[in-house]
């Protein structure tokens, strides 16, 4: 946990992970519907340079996440939910408390044994296992159990990635004790409704839009905090651990708080590493260019810069690696997959010694590593994902968006294609798709764009779809496309709906309206 591979690191290449981490900015919540309508209302009024003073009661530390610790008094057992969006920084803040923990720095009093359960990793695995077995690791079965049977009010298991879990809808019964066998997803659902060890803690991760879901399963008493991201503090604190140049650091970070919307951008964690490492393939000489105004340009560039510097394919070649890769995270997506085997590679992207945008993890089963493979981060899945159907020809194109469009209608079960149509919103913005070369993306931009008015317009008219999550999502889609006249025609009907618009106070999302 001291070291953390970055997502363009060659093979073996490690970061101290307290060379890179900056401590986000995690606020209180509450969840009961009537205080989450007031804070809807509420919310417009906060613009983001005052966020932090306005915040100042609410702001959570990572000491704070489980109450006061003293070893004194008994600490009541929460189940401690982390909500944020996508990037914002989730599963490095839980690597952090591991590391912290095992350093003797934090929750020395509460915890003597951490479990981190990784929900991406549990979707691969298959048969029937009992929690002891799940929990695998340099103890061996029977200390394991010993564990959990001695003491499990001094143990913290962490679930990571709720939003990812492959949950199914059959009414399985959950098992109450750890040694009983049933499927992976079924002991976690027994972990988070409380069925069994109910007297350990749980710090479960989650992207916001799951979190619903999340809060009827959960046994009680449950927390709730929201990463939101870094502060303006924490981004200049990030340009300056990220460049060890001190001068350039400063000559970039100038260059980019220049650019508005770029320098909002950056309080997402995942963009500000993306933005970093843009400037530090382009070197001293590199600029910020005017085109970097939406999350898809700054992927768009991003994506573009890496190949120019990492590839020597030539230009239809590349087209054809993001083709595969697109085909593969589409596939993964509509799945709700993360790790792919080698075996399910498309043949030329498994063909390749080093695949761009792929991570390699190493996944234990029983006696034997698996190797597996996953995009950079979940948001390079959906964004390739989109950039396959604008690659595609202008039939097939037609057909996918078609599909994907009438799924994402169909309920919060489907929420997790929203990322790929804000994409596709991106990607059919006239001066980004002017940044892919080749064909294909100049036929379909038109034919799509022409998909996607025509679907918001609907989901406004009719009201399809649930306005707590549709308010950010639509007006971010828009902002994407950056179209004055469809803009027009889409504000007009909002107008006209009566729907009310509820805002959020990130930053970026200010910058949006």
């Amino acid at each position: 946990y001291a070291y953390i591979t970055e997502y363009t690191s060659r093979a073996g290449e490690q970061v101290l992970l307290n060379d890179r981490y900056i401590d986000p900015l995690i606020v209180q919540k509450h969840r009961e519907k009537k205080e989450r309508e007031n804070e809807m209302r509420s919310r417009g009024e906060r613009f983001f340079n005052t966020r932090e003073t306005n915040q100042k009661n609410q702001n959570v530390t990572l000491d704070q996440l489980f109450g006061p610790e003293n070893g004194s008094k008994k600490v009541s057992r929460k189940a401690v939910i982390l909500q944020g969006d996508s990037g914002s920084g989730k599963s490095v803040t839980v690597q952090k408390i591991v590391l912290d923990w095992a350093s003797d720095e934090l929750y020395v009093t509460l915890f003597d044994v951490i479990f981190h359960l990784r929900c991406k990793e549990l979707n691969g695995l298959s048969g029937e296992m009992s929690l002891v077995d799940l929990l695998d690791c340099c103890l061996t079965p029977k200390e394991i159990g010993q564990i959990l049977k001695d003491i499990p009010q001094r143990i913290l298991f962490i679930i990571d990635g709720f939003d990812e879990l492959m949950l199914s809808g059959t009414k399985e019964s959950l098992p109450t004790k750890p040694d009983i066998k049933s499927h992976p997803q079924a002991i976690l659902c027994s972990l988070l409704k409380g069925r069994m060890m109910r007297e350990s803690f749980l710090l479960v991760t989650t992207r916001s839009a799951a979190v619903d879901k999340l809060e009827n399963i959960l046994k009680k008493p449950q927390c709730f905090v929201e990463i939101m991201g870094f502060s303006e503090k924490g981004v200049r604190e990030y340009f300056q651990k990220f460049f060890e140049d001190e001068e350039f650091s400063n000559q970039v970070y100038e260059q980019v708080k220049i650019h508005e919307m770029l320098y909002t951008a950056c309080f997402i964690p995942v963009i500000c590493w993306i933005v970093c490492t843009i400037f530090k393939r382009k070197g001293k000489d590199g600029v910020v260019t005017s085109e970097l105004t939406t999350t898809t340009s700054i992927f768009v560039d991003f994506v573009f810069t890496l190949l120019k510097h990492h590839s020597s394919l030539n230009q239809d070649k590349e087209l054809d690696l993001l083709k595969n890769l697109g085909q593969l995270a589409e596939r993964g997506t509509l799945k709700h997959q993360v790790l792919f085997s080698r075996n399910s590679l498309p043949k030329p992207i498994s063909d390749l010694p080093n695949i761009p945008f792929l991570c390699t993890f190493r996944q234990q089963e029983r006696t034997f590593l698996k190797e597996m493979f996953g995009f950079l981060h979940l948001s390079f899945q959906e964004f390739f994902t989109a950039l396959f159907y604008m690659l595609s020809d202008k039939e097939e194109a037609k057909i996918k968006v078609k599909e994907l469009l009438e799924s994402a209608g169909n309920g919060r079960r489907n929420v997790h294609l929203l990322p790929v149509i804000r994409f596709l919103f991106g990607l059919s913005n006239k001066k980004v798709s002017r940044l892919i070369p080749g064909e294909h993306p100049k036929l379909t931009t038109t034919v799509i764009r022409t998909q996607l008015e025509k679907w918001i317009s609907k989901v406004i008219e009719k009201n399809i779809m649930d306005a707590f999550y549709m308010n950010d999502f639509i007006l971010h889609c828009l902002y994407e496309l950056h179209d004055r006249d469809i803009l027009k025609k889409v504000m007009k009907l909002w107008e006209r709906s009566g729907i009310k618009i509820h805002w959020s106070l990130k930053g970026v999302d200010c910058q949006v309206v």
